[in-house]
C-alpha cells in the first residue's frame, strides 16, 4: 500500500515521522524513498505497517506511475 498526494512536502514529512517512531538510523537512515510520477505533479511512499496519516492510501501504483522505455 501507497500514501499518494500532489504535495512532495506532506509524503517527506510522513517519511521522516515514521524514520523517527521507528528509531531507524546508521545503514537504514529513512524508512522508504519518495517516490515521484512520471508527470512531476504527485508523490509517493511506501505506507509503514505501524504509521498512518490523512494521505490518500491506494494499494498499488498504477502501471503508469513510472517512465516506460520506448522500444
Amino acid at each position: 500500500m501507497y500514501y499518494v498526494s500532489t504535495d512532495k512536502i506532506s509524503v517527506a514529512e510522513y517519511n521522516a515521522q515514521v524514520t523517527i517512531r521507528e528509531g531507524y538510523h546508521g545503514a537504514t537512515a529513512k524508512w522508504a524513498d519518495v517516490l515521484e510520477h512520471q508527470n512531476g505533479l504527485e508523490f509517493a511512499i511506501l505506507k509503514h505497517k505501524n504509521h498512518e496519516c490523512d494521505l490518500t492510501l491506494i494499494d498499488e501504483l498504477p502501471i503508469d506511475w513510472y517512465k516506460t522505455e520506448e522500444p
